[in-house]
């Protein structure tokens, strides 16, 4: 299965996330949540679990820092958002080898290539 290609991404990411990132998260967090119930593969079902929480923090750091906007926040979420997706890598390559293992691969695998084409730093 081929992974698209990401875009040449802004040079660094917009804090608080932009709509279209935060919705691109939201919709990665959906379809992670999909393919958590259709698989029964242990070792992907624990990759899944671990990025749909790192996922979740990012989304609530980003609430966080919208509703308070100091410069902690702004870094723990920085380094979130950078932690998370290189294990959406991760998980982008686990998932591709075993794509025949779970039938939801191919949409996770489109979404997270959709929030590493609008993170910059990838």
């Amino acid at each position: 299965m081929a992974t698209p290609s990401p875009a040449i991404p802004p040079a660094a990411p917009t804090i608080p996330l932009t709509d279209e990132t935060r919705a691109a998260y939201e919709d990665l967090n959906t379809k992670i949540e999909a393919a958590i119930e259709a698989t029964a593969d242990a070792a992907l079902l624990a990759a899944l679990n671990a990025s749909q929480q790192d996922v979740d923090d990012i989304l609530t750091k980003d609430t966080q820092y919208r509703l308070h906007a100091n410069t902690a926040q702004f870094a723990a979420l920085l380094k979130q958002i950078n932690q998370t997706n290189d294990g959406l890598k991760t998980l982008q390559d686990e998932i591709g080898a075993t794509a025949s293992h779970i039938a939801a691969a191919g949409a996770v695998i489109g979404a997270i290539g959709k929030v590493l084409t609008l993170v910059p730093g990838i």
